[in-house]
Formats: C-alpha cells, structure tokens, sequence
C-alpha cells in the first residue's frame, strides 16, 4: 500500500501538489489589489499629474539614510526596467514561461513541498505582471514600491511589486534547492565511489 502512494507521488501529474495549488491565487489576488490601490490612491492624491509623470509619496525616511516612496510608474520592460523596447517579445516569453512552469510542476514529485512552494511564488508572479501587460493600454507593468537611500552612498533601486517579490524570492528558493539537491548528489556520488573502490 505505502509502495502504491509513492508511486503516486512519483508519477507526473498534478494529484496531491497542494504546496503549488494554495499559495499562488491569494498572491495573485494581493499583487493586482496592491496595484490598484496604490496607483487608486495616488491619483486621487495628485489629481494634477498624469500616471506617468505623478510625483512619488514618501512613507517614511524623508532626508534620512533609507527612502520608501509610493510611485505610479509603468514598466514596459522586465526587472530593473531593461528591455523597454521588447514588450511585446516580453509578453511572449512571459507566456511560454507559464505553460513552463506548469509542465514543470507537472513533473515535479508532490512530496517535493518546498519545489512546489517556489515554483507557485515564480507562477503568481508571472500572471500578476502578465495580467497588467494584457489590460493596460501601453502594456506597461505597475510597479509601486521605490526604495533609495544615502548610506553607505547614494543608492536608487528601481521600483518593484509584489509579483516582482515573488518572482525573485521564488527564482532564489528554486536556485537554492537545486544547488542543495546538485550537491547531495555529488556527495552521494563520492561516497559510492569510496565504498566500491
């Protein structure tokens, strides 16, 4: 019987993959609320100013060493806002990306948990960002969260959200995993090396 669950587990397909199921739909959910609330909110509070244009609000760290400022800037590229002039190329990898990620949880084994937990952070923030690059006009991501400081120099980091948290706290668990996972291997693979020689 134990025999039968764990060829279950192993075999590809989606059964019992509740670690990728559960997390990715409440982040999704968060990131466009998130959006829509910051960019609802600056608009109402500099009417004056187009999207584009609308100056950040400082959440705190005015003149001090750490800056956190909300913005409504849209992003028609990819992290750190390379490739401007590939939106649409973006859109597409993006897409293929998707289908992807779920060919690989398709093929990942359900009782590899944490796998699962990090390829559902990269998912959700692939379809938050996908999701604004189809409905906004100008196919721009909504990036809102801008932090930029003076110590230990001047620093800017470009602004971000929560899809772009997911995507990169996933990408690092996932390279994580396989380097943990790459190097018990060689550790197995000495040690049978030791025993037969």
């Amino acid at each position: 019987m134990a025999t039968a669950g764990a060829a279950t587990e192993n075999r590809p397909g989606w059964r019992g993959k509740w670690w990728f199921w559960l997390p990715w739909p409440p982040l999704v959910v968060l990131d466009l609320w998130s959006k829509a609330a910051v960019f609802g909110f600056l608009e109402r509070r500099y009417p004056q100013f187009p999207e584009a244009s609308r100056p950040g609000h400082n959440i705190f760290g005015e003149g001090a060493a750490l800056r956190f400022d909300l913005v409504t800037w849209g992003n028609t590229g990819t992290i750190w806002g390379l490739f401007q002039n590939g939106t649409v190329v973006l859109m597409v990898l993006r897409c293929l990306a998707v289908f992807g990620l779920l060919w690989f949880v398709r093929h990942t084994r359900g009782a590899a948990r944490w796998q699962l937990l990090v390829l559902s952070l990269v998912f959700a923030g692939a379809l938050g960002n996908l999701y604004d690059n189809f409905v906004r006009a100008d196919r721009s991501v909504r990036d809102f969260l801008h932090f930029s400081g003076t110590w230990p120099w001047r620093w800017d980091f470009p602004a971000f959200n929560v899809a772009d948290s997911c995507i990169t706290v996933g990408a690092i668990g996932l390279f994580l995993l396989l380097w943990r996972d790459d190097r018990k291997q060689a550790g197995d693979r000495n040690r049978g090396a030791g025993q037969v020689s």
